[in-house]
């Protein structure tokens, strides 16, 4: 069960859905709302006497530190019309990842808008937290039920991990369907008995490898077309979420994330949950 949800809090949530979504998922777990805000300042910009600087250089930091709570303010009324516990962690730090990172080390999901189209920060958190990720594309109007989940599943480590981390939501939805690309009756086998013994039934759709499109022939270019192909399967499944391992690797500090996880993360239309 998701008790414990970290979820990074800025300024556009005021005017869009996310907080709904935020709500409700933390409804059919009964869980507490831990809200991260960070509002990333420097501590030379925060000491700095504004007679030093050059007017067209000054930060009003008060400006922003008003947006931070009304940005509170939104929280603590969202929470309370759910009937929902929750916290307010409130932030200057320069990096907004490692302050979600350290909150997600005692949560079960974090939840991210990506709204504001800052992809580095779910990048980083992607590839970094200890927990699952959830994000939520911009202008989605989704209920934050997940009553038809579509999952990618790939042989590896972090689609094992998004499989077993979806559970909490795999026993509440009504309709699963799982895709892989290939054809091994062996998986398809195990992935069967493994959710039965969780008492989760799910559809398994092995699609045939040779029927991504033909001119397709760099990996990167692969990955691209499975990521359109799993995209347009949720679309025609009506599918409430999309769940999948999380794959990149860190470079330089800088995360960067496969072909597939990329293309997910940036152009579906319906929430995905994301482990590493």
């Amino acid at each position: 069960m998701f008790r414990n949800i970290v979820v990074l809090l800025e300024d556009n949530v005021i005017n869009s859905n996310f907080l709904n979504v935020v709500t409700n998922v933390a409804k059919t777990s009964d869980g507490n709302i831990s809200g991260v805000y960070v509002l990333p300042l420097s501590q030379t910009m925060i000491n700095m006497p504004r007679t030093t600087l050059n007017i067209t250089n000054v930060v009003d930091v008060e400006y922003f530190r008003d947006n931070a709570q009304k940005v509170h303010d939104k929280f603590e009324s969202s929470i309370k019309a759910a009937g929902l516990k929750g916290e307010w962690f409130y932030s200057e730090s320069r990096d907004v990842v490692t302050e979600v990172v350290r909150q997600g080390l005692y949560a079960d999901l974090i939840m991210l808008s990506q709204a504001d189209g800052n992809y580095k920060i779910t990048d980083n958190v992607i590839l970094t937290a200890s927990c699952p990720t959830l994000l939520v594309p911009p202008s989605n109007i989704s209920s934050g039920n997940f009553n038809r989940i579509l999952i990618a599943w790939k042989k590896t480590r972090e689609s094992a991990r998004a499989l077993h981390d979806s559970l909490p939501l795999l026993h509440k939805a009504d309709d699963i369907k799982i895709v892989t690309f290939g054809d091994d009756n062996q998986e398809k086998q195990s992935l069967t008995k493994y959710l039965t013994t969780h008492g989760i039934n799910a559809k398994i759709d092995q699609q045939p490898l040779d029927s991504l499109p033909a001119d397709y022939g760099l990996p990167t270019d692969i990955d691209h077309s499975i990521g359109n192909r799993l995209i347009t399967l949720s679309k025609e499944e009506k599918s409430d979420l999309i769940v999948m391992g999380g794959f990149g690797h860190s470079r330089l500090g800088d995360a960067v994330l496969s072909g597939v996880t990329l293309q997910i993360s940036r152009n579906a239309e319906i929430p995905v949950m994301m482990s590493h």
